[in-house]
């Protein structure tokens, strides 16, 4: 039987296990049709994604006195890591995709990787950092069928309409830290395919003559360099001193600001138009009608921008430095409908926005007698408008998370190693009563976080 030091060792590999073997998310969601799919909701770490998604202004010292874990989301973050950090995160999902108008429901769980994050000091003394890893943007993943009817024959087609595919990220970033503020940019590679396909075929064919299907599929392989930069800023707006002189309270403000830069991805496309019989296992094509490869074409991604602002009540001492509480809010945008095309071609999207606000609370983690005072308690609210608008009325998105900061061992028994379990759950929906489609989702995330001192130059006496 596995005991409980054996499954943490196990959550580093479960996570590369999970990016390292190609799998193929089961979401079935109409709504991934659109753009270059579902984003992944809350794609932070699994620390701020207990906090609905609050990254802007998340600054080193909320993550407790245990280590850290890597806020890739606003690279002026990375100046102020003190411990070369190892973070991981997969996601287990559940969601209940509902139709009004017909009337129908489809269920799907599936797990996925969330992201894959390393962040060094590079200069302790200068505060200066970096980051790398990987992480997916947005996932494709949908099967539907539609019935339609030939009024001239009254012959009943099957449409199946299909898709697969997503975007992909590796990151990375630097980030310097002054007195009072950071300031830090991401680059690197967005990578990815979308991969769609119509199969039609004849249900009840009364004609004399045998119709095959046909299959109708656009395949695009893309990429490009894309560029985020990120400020951050604290400042204190009263301080309390302790019981001993060495002991403050310090009442601080942080706010923090993201951009990310337009961005065209390049694109290699293959149409194919071809007759056959297709199912769910297995193609027989048997005539192609066209074929037409590598076409080249240009993704155009709008900028991406955040700002966000935080109250949190820091404790200080020689022992440790670590906040008590944060409440965090944080609002982000982006012009899809206005900037976004796919060789040349708009889609039914719509200009997305964000709002969340978030709290977290420790109630100290230096306490050696007890081990929850040491856990971080986290709540959030997410509430804006998804970009995919497949029936012209937008697509509100709204959703609650709950989350803890689980340190491994008591404070005392750490030496310069810091392990940290994050879990984050979150329960959301997209669509209203005026869609015909409304989604719940169920996203359950699990972080690992170790922290440690390496890349040391020895010294001897």
């Amino acid at each position: 039987m596995l005991s409980a030091k054996k499954i943490i060792r196990l959550i580093p590999i479960l996570g590369l296990v999970c990016f390292l073997t190609p799998t193929q998310a089961q979401i079935n969601s109409p709504f991934s049709r659109y753009g270059l799919g579902n984003e992944v909701f809350n794609n932070q770490n699994a620390a701020s994604q207990g906090m609905g998604g609050f990254t802007t202004a998340y600054t080193s010292s909320m993550n407790g006195s245990y280590g850290q874990s890597v806020n890739f989301n606003n690279p002026a973050s990375y100046g102020s890591i003190y411990l070369t950090t190892f973070d991981i995160g997969i996601n287990i999902n559940s969601y209940t995709l509902k139709r009004t108008d017909p009337v129908g429901r489809e269920k799907s769980n599936y797990m996925s990787p969330n992201y894959l994050a390393i962040g060094v000091p590079i200069n302790k003394a200068k505060k200066i950092g970096m980051a790398f890893g990987l992480r997916p943007l947005s996932q494709i993943n949908y099967s539907i069928n539609e019935i339609s009817y030939l009024k001239a024959t009254g012959d009943s087609i099957l449409n199946n309409y299909k898709g697969d595919g997503g975007l992909n990220q590796l990151f990375f970033g630097v980030g310097k830290t002054w007195k009072n503020i950071s300031f830090g940019f991401n680059t690197g590679v967005n990578f990815g395919r979308k991969n769609i396909e119509t199969r039609k075929s004849f249900l009840y064919n009364t004609d004399s003559t045998y119709y095959y299907q046909s299959l109708s599929s656009t395949n695009t392989i893309y990429s490009g360099l894309f560029l985020n930069t990120g400020i951050q800023g604290e400042f204190a707006i009263k301080t309390v001193a302790g019981k001993i002189p060495s002991d403050k309270t310090e009442y601080s403000i942080s706010y923090g600001a993201t951009y990310n830069l337009n961005q065209n991805l390049n694109g290699k496309q293959d149409i194919l138009r071809a007759t056959g019989i297709y199912t769910s296992t297995s193609d027989s094509p048997i005539d192609t009608v066209s074929l037409q490869s590598n076409l080249g074409g240009k993704i155009k991604l709008p900028g991406v921008y955040s700002f966000g602002i935080a109250l949190h009540k820091k404790e200080v001492s020689p022992r440790a430095i670590y906040d008590n509480w944060v409440i965090g809010l944080e609002y982000s945008g982006a012009a899809w409908k206005d900037n976004y095309s796919f060789y040349g071609q708009n889609d039914r999207l719509s200009n997305s926005w964000m709002l969340r606000l978030g709290g977290q609370y420790c109630p100290n983690p230096t306490k050696y007698e007890s081990y929850w005072s040491t856990v971080t308690y986290r709540v959030g609210f997410f509430n804006g408008k998804d970009y995919a608008n497949i029936d012209n009325n937008g697509l509100k998105v709204s959703g609650v998370t709950l989350g803890m900061g689980l340190p491994v061992r008591k404070y005392r028994s750490y030496d310069y190693q810091y392990t940290l379990i994050n879990l984050a759950m979150q329960f959301g929906k997209r669509g209203t009563s005026v869609n015909n489609f409304n989604e719940s989702f169920i996203q359950f995330t699990l972080g690992y976080s170790l922290s440690d001192i390496w890349f040391n130059k020895r010294k001897y006496d």
